[in-house]
C-alpha cells in the first residue's frame, strides 16, 4: 500500500503541516492575547525550563518543521534547498532552546516568522513534488 505511493504520502504530510501552519498564522493574534493575560511563569502548570518540556518541543518541531526540511533536501538535492533548510533549522532550534520562558515567548515573534516562511517553503516543495512526479 505504501510502496510506490511514497510521493503521495509526502504531499499529504506536507499538506497537513501546511494546514497546521496556516491555522497558527490565522490564530496568532489570539494566541498573543492569551499569552498577554498570563503575568508570570508561576501561573503555568508546568515548569518551562524542564527537560521533559524541551524534549516535547523538540519532537513537535521535528514533525512540524524539520522532517519537511529533511524530505526537501533528500528529494531535491539542491544546494539552495540545503542552505535554506539549514538556516531555517538553525533558527527554529534557537527558538526551541532560548525562547522557553513566558516573557521571552510574549516578546518574540520568531514563531510567527518561522510559520510564515515554513508555509511558503512547503507550498514551493509541494509544487515541486507535483511537477516532478506528476501526482
Amino acid at each position: 500500500m505504501i510502496r510506490g505511493n511514497e510521493h503521495f504520502y509526502i504531499v499529504l504530510y506536507s499538506l497537513i503541516v501546511l494546514i497546521l501552519n496556516l491555522d497558527f498564522l490565522r490564530d496568532f493574534k489570539n494566541i498573543k492575547k492569551g499569552l498577554a493575560t498570563l503575568s508570570s511563569d508561576e501561573e503555568l502548570e508546568i515548569n518551562p525550563q524542564s527537560m521533559s518540556l524541551l524534549l516535547i518541543v523538540l519532537i513537535f518541531n521535528f514533525f512540524r518543521r524539520w522532517f519537511i526540511y529533511l524530505l526537501a533536501v533528500l528529494i531535491t538535492v539542491n544546494t539552495w534547498v540545503i542552505v535554506v533548510s539549514f538556516i531555517l533549522f538553525a533558527i527554529s532550534l534557537y527558538d526551541c532552546f532560548f525562547h522557553y520562558s513566558l516573557e521571552k515567548v510574549k516578546k518574540s515573534n520568531i514563531a510567527l516568522y518561522l510559520a510564515l516562511i515554513d508555509s511558503v517553503y512547503i507550498v514551493i516543495f509541494i509544487i515541486y513534488l507535483l511537477n516532478s512526479y506528476n501526482i
